[in-house]
This record gives C-alpha cells, structure tokens and sequence, in this order.
C-alpha cells in the first residue's frame, strides 16, 4: 500500500522496451485504474484482491483505515466526511468506479456527503473523459421503470425496508434517479442480504424482481470487476442473487 497519488495517472512498477528491441530504452506502463468508494468493508476488501490478482490498480477512499496487506498497486486516501474534492480525486483517472457506501461502513450525516452526493459528484468528475464506467451498489427496495411490484422473493426488503428506513431509502432512490439521467456507462447492483459464505456457484440476474434471499460474497465481488468489462446490463439497475450448488450451507467464518 502506498501514499495516494492525486495525479490523473499511474504508473506502475514494471516496464516495456521502446524505440525497438535493442535500444535497450524503457518507460512505465500506464495500466487500468478501478477506484472503489467505501472500500472499508468485507466487500470492498474482497473487490480489491480480485481486482489486483486481475492485474488493475486500485484507488480506494474509506473513512478508517483499510487493513489490507501493503501493494504498490493499491492507494488509499482515507477521509472522515468524504469531501468533494476527495471523491473527486480517487475518481480521476480511472476507468471504473465501484460505491460500496450503500451496503459498507460508511456513516454519513447531515453536514456531510450522502452516497447520493458522492454519486453526483463522482459523475461530474466522469463527465471530463466519458470512458469510466459506474457501478452502484444497493439495496433491493430502489426501484426502476419496468420492474415487477410483486415477485417470489424480496417483498419484505422491497416494501417494509423503505418504511422502517425512509431517509436512507429515499437517498438511495435519489441516487439511482441521478443515474438514469446521465448519459455515462452505468449499471445499478441491486443486492439481497450480502453473506461470507461458500458453497455457492455463480450470480443470477434479473432486470425486473428480486430472485433470492442473499448473495455470496466472493461471488458478487468477482462479478463486479468482470461487471466492468461488460455492456450487457450499460444504463440498467439489475437484481442479483447467488445459485446453489451444494445442499448444505457453510459459513465461513471460523467457529469458537
């Protein structure tokens, strides 16, 4: 792990002859950024294995400080509120941005960014090279043009949760309308319970109702960064679940 670069590129370690074979000349090798906001979760640190294991370099903001193992790859700007200016720089240069505010640690308040403040903010910043893809992690209960009121699963998420917790769901719902008036690559995750467990085979999708009670964590966080490469679901809001492959269900948390 190192300091945070605000510098609209990076470049990494490693090096590619130029000017021929044998000039013996090398420069740095620009290579793909993935920002992630929130980063400071069970999620967020999963997204940023598999994004470095993938070869990309990371950029996460958190409001504590991430206990990752050091990587010349990862920078980390830590900020307690989130300010405008440093979303705004853990953004640039990236070609896609991850928030995980919705579903990780982060504590926002009245004199502070909402995940649909940083959202905002985040897509302005987009606005300058329209090549960075959105992706927004959220709750099931935000809704969209074309879904389907009633469904097999998610009713109590989708109807009781916007009762219980107004303010959250309507900055949520805030936050998805932001998208749908952009013209940028976007895609909204819309997620069950999110549980550390194994066992698991791949996500499901659904552009129109909720499909399952929870979704696996490694699984959702490896979907996300090939999510990133993919046009499949540009400008949508997609329902996920995790498959079964085993009978049995396991934890993975280690037991006392």
């Amino acid at each position: 792990m190192v300091a945070f670069s605000k510098s609209n590129s990076v470049r990494t370690p490693y090096a590619q002859p130029t000017g021929g074979a044998s000039s013996g000349v090398h420069e740095p090798v620009d290579r793909e950024i993935i920002s992630v906001l929130g980063a400071n979760c069970q999620l967020g640190h999963r997204i940023i294995e598999v994004s470095l294991r993938c070869g990309y370099q990371v950029q996460a903001l958190t409001q504590s400080k991430l206990q990752h193992p050091a990587d010349v790859d990862l920078r980390v700007l830590r900020s307690d509120g989130f300010l405008a200016r440093d979303v705004q720089n853990v953004v640039r240069g990236s070609s896609c941005v991850i928030n995980l505010c919705n579903v990780g640690n982060f504590v926002g308040s009245h004199d502070q960014l909402t995940s649909a403040s940083i959202t905002k903010i985040a897509l302005a910043e987009m606005q300058r090279t329209r090549k960075t893809r959105y992706l927004l992690i959220t709750h099931q209960s935000v809704s969209v043009p074309g879904d389907h009121r009633l469904g097999l699963h998610g009713l109590a998420s989708r109807y009781l949760w916007p009762m219980m917790h107004r303010s959250r769901w309507r900055d949520m719902q805030d936050e998805v309308n932001a998208l749908m008036q952009t013209q940028l690559a976007w895609t909204a995750v819309r997620c069950p319970q999110i549980k550390d467990v194994f066992g698991f085979g791949s996500i499901s999708t659904d552009r129109h109702c909720p499909m399952g009670r929870f979704v696996a964590l490694d699984r959702l966080a490896r979907y996300l960064v090939h999510l990133k490469e993919s046009n499949v679901y540009d400008q949508q809001a997609i329902f996920v679940a995790s498959q079964s492959t085993r009978s049995s269900l396991a934890s993975c948390t280690p037991k006392n």
